[in-house]
């Protein structure tokens, strides 16, 4: 029986190894003019995408009704070894911030910020995808590992008993950057109050707006949405549930609309 098993756990394999292979400058040879390629981790069960980075760049590229398609993968990397990355006419572009300048310049995207607007949007977009990120990363990493693996979650094609070798390869790797970036060090009342710092610094921001500069979203809402939305929405608690059920609905409500407004496909399962 468990030989059978084998071949479905298979792709862990190149999973732990992929980023020492070197990938081809390009994936997609026989593309076409103006569509998006994302190349990023396959669908989850309970959210679209497990990986913040991804799910803001997917959101990103529907909110602006950009043509895009789909590759979802464990094993592609990008030639920095990342995911998400994209390819846009035969041009490869990694890691989620330089993604999105880059089709906001290619698809004229003006968000109409006055300078102002401009700096606060770029100072948020930055704290969430490092300060934030990695508080709530923390959490995932030390409390919920074998939630995050459990397939009806991760949607590995891999049976419950096994979901422990990519949680262990995952918890290895994640812990280890975490102590080297710093916050890993930290007892974990004194994360629980970084993130609900930053938490407070974006309703503040917030306020009682639609979107965080106005009437529109701008790049730190499809971040802000990216980190919060792939862990608020899974099914089990964090101290970022909490923090935002209990202190923060004006950020539950930003999430809501986002979900809403641009992923009428993605059923809660309260909502099936």
């Amino acid at each position: 029986m468990l030989l059978k098993l084998i071949p479905k756990a298979s792709y862990i394999v190149p999973l732990r190894f992929a980023s020492l292979l070197k990938p081809p400058p390009i994936q997609k040879t026989n593309w076409k003019e103006n569509v998006v390629y994302l190349y990023q981790f396959k669908r989850s069960p309970v959210v679209p995408n497990l990986s913040p980075f991804c799910l803001k760049v997917e959101t990103y590229l529907r909110a602006n009704n950009i043509k895009h398609e789909v590759m979802g993968t464990y094993t592609i990397r990008s030639t920095q070894g990342k995911l998400p990355f994209i390819e846009l006419n035969g041009q490869q572009i990694a890691d989620s911030q330089f993604i999105l300048f880059h089709l906001q310049k290619y698809f004229k995207l003006d968000e109409n910020l006055d300078t102002e607007q401009r700096g606060i949007a770029r100072a948020v977009d930055r704290m969430i995808d490092t300060s934030t990120s990695r508080a709530l990363t923390y959490f995932r990493v030390f409390e919920n590992a074998t939630n995050l693996f459990n397939p009806n979650v991760s949607g590995l094609p891999i049976p419950g008993f096994l979901a422990f070798i990519p949680r262990n390869a995952y918890y290895k790797k994640a812990s280890r950057q975490l102590y080297s970036e710093g916050i890993g060090r930290h007892p974990r009342e004194e994360v629980v109050e970084i993130l609900r710092r930053d938490l407070q610094a974006i309703d503040d921001i917030l306020d009682d707006k639609k979107f965080l500069l106005g009437i529109r979203p701008t790049i730190p809402d499809f971040t802000m949405f990216g980190h919060l939305a792939s862990c608020y929405y899974l099914p089990f608690r964090q101290p970022v549930t909490d923090l935002i059920d209990d202190n923060f609905p004006r950020i539950r409500e930003h999430l809501d609309r986002m979900r809403i407004h641009y992923w009428s496909d993605w059923k809660r399962p309260e909502e099936n």
